[in-house]
């Protein structure tokens, strides 16, 4: 058979599904996903590319139709935060929020943290040592690095890598750098004031409850009721992120929204509203182009029409998120980290109807100013386990909770996740062996096989 034959020519059809997304729609999910500052560097672009749009001055900003006059209910300002002041801005009851923060010539987290141990004398064995732990700390300053899995690796013992991060690396600066948890990065940062010892206690024997009444924890910790509130005052102030404030990754951070709590802690959201904005100019409205210039002015027009919607509808999104985060997660915004609720974007998505990536999109890369301090968006959300009987508790607790256990357990009795699991699960809270295993590398701890070695080996 000749090539010729071989080969026949013919028509073949095939469905397929393909989804494309309206330039409209695409310009809506494009704006929505950008902070504050990322939106007006865009806003400046479109002012120079686009002929019909104009910068809204200050003054004639409107009031009543403004949405985030229209949504938001005035409160008086809440406490300042001075340990949030190092992370990002100012926030105090006296100032008007300047929400802008300028840094340069910062070093990085890591470069700092570096020169710090190369200026202190300690033995090289553990300066090696404090140089790799600093390299394992993540974004926020936390050192959830496996300690175990880190020993191997480094050929030393687990309990001189422990000391090393305790006793070198934990006493960097900035306060709180090099924690294995959040409740230890406060921890860190107390001193030995009055009011700190009572948050210490707090901290170390009382975090499940520290979203109680200020009355029922004084009665719990027997001392005055100020106190437990100056307790929780000081806790407010520290910095549950140390590893943001010496970083240059936030050249400027503006917040999107502000939560206000009043004396009665009844939290109002309203928009930032501070940045540039731009409106359609009042010269051409209702002007007739002609000629080559019908065409381009026209595509102008329905351009700036699109980018004003696209604006509006992200700051409704925002907003509505807002007001429901300042619903489910109250206890967190007045009482700070230990109090956060479990709360998924599905959770939020489902009870204001909306997509759960469009609630992904407006969080993203976005901040708040709070009570508590200058904090993600993203901050507010945390995973939780069912409990018995109904309702959730959050991951953070849990994790706390395991770690409790394995720091009482007795003396060459280490305990399994499994039975950890169990005891977990006779106190109400819905978990699985594989899950406690999870959130005991999570916080670096070995299993109870390398514990019971651990301990063997020290006894020697």
């Amino acid at each position: 058979m000749s090539a010729s034959r071989s080969m026949q020519a013919g028509l073949s059809q095939s469905l397929q599904q393909k989804l494309t997304l309206a330039p409209v729609l695409q310009q809506s999910l494009e704006i929505l996903m950008k902070s504050s500052v990322e939106l007006e560097t865009y806003l400046l672009e479109c002012l120079e590319s686009n002929p019909l749009l104009e910068v809204v001055p200050p003054a004639a900003k409107p009031d009543a139709k403004d949405p985030a006059d229209t949504t938001s209910r005035e409160l008086a300002d809440g406490e300042g935060d001075n340990r949030w002041e190092l992370m990002y801005v100012s926030s105090s009851r006296d100032t008007d929020y300047s929400f802008e923060l300028q840094q340069a010539d910062v070093p990085s987290v890591p470069d700092s943290l570096h020169e710090q141990i190369n200026q202190q004398p300690m033995a090289d064995n553990f300066r090696a040592i404090a140089h790799a732990l600093v390299d394992t700390l993540d974004e926020d300053g936390y050192c959830r690095a496996d300690l175990s899995a880190m020993a191997e690796d480094l050929d030393v013992n687990s309990h001189l890598l422990t000391e090393v991060l305790e006793q070198v690396v934990q006493e960097l600066e900035p306060a709180g750098i090099g924690a294995r948890d959040l409740a230890e990065c406060l921890l860190l940062q107390l001193g030995d004031a009055k009011g700190d010892q009572i948050a210490r206690r707090l901290l170390l024997h009382f975090a499940d409850d520290i979203a109680l009444p200020d009355t029922v924890l004084a009665s719990k910790l027997d001392c005055p009721v100020q106190s437990v509130t100056d307790a929780k005052n000081a806790l407010k102030r520290l910095d549950p992120f140390p590893g943001h404030s010496i970083s240059p990754m936030n050249v400027y951070v503006t917040p999107d929204l502000i939560f206000r709590a009043d004396e009665e802690d009844v939290i109002s959201v309203e928009l930032a509203g501070k940045g540039l904005r731009v409106k359609m100019g009042e010269q051409w409205k209702g002007h007739a182009w002609e000629g080559k210039d019908k065409e381009f002015m026209g595509h102008a027009e329905r351009e700036a029409v699109r980018l004003i919607q696209a604006i509006e509808e992200r700051e409704h999104s925002l907003i509505r998120i807002g007001h429901c985060l300042a619903q489910r997660q109250k206890t967190f915004l007045t009482s700070g980290m230990l109090a956060l609720q479990p709360l998924t974007m599905q959770e939020v998505a489902q009870e204001l109807s909306l997509h759960e990536s469009t609630v992904s999109r407006a969080v993203q890369g976005k901040y708040a100013q709070t009570p508590i301090g200058l904090i993600e968006l993203k901050r507010f959300f945390s995973a939780g386990l069912p409990v018995l009987g109904g309702g959730m508790i959050s991951v953070y607790r849990v994790r706390q909770r395991v770690k409790s256990l394995i720091e009482s357990e007795l003396p060459g009795k280490p305990l399994s996740d499994q039975v950890i699991a169990e005891r977990l699960v006779a106190e109400g809270i819905d978990v699985a062996r594989r899950t406690v295993a999870k959130y005991r590398e999570q916080l670096g701890l070995p299993s109870s096989s390398q514990r019971r070695h651990a301990e063997r080996m020290q006894n020697q």
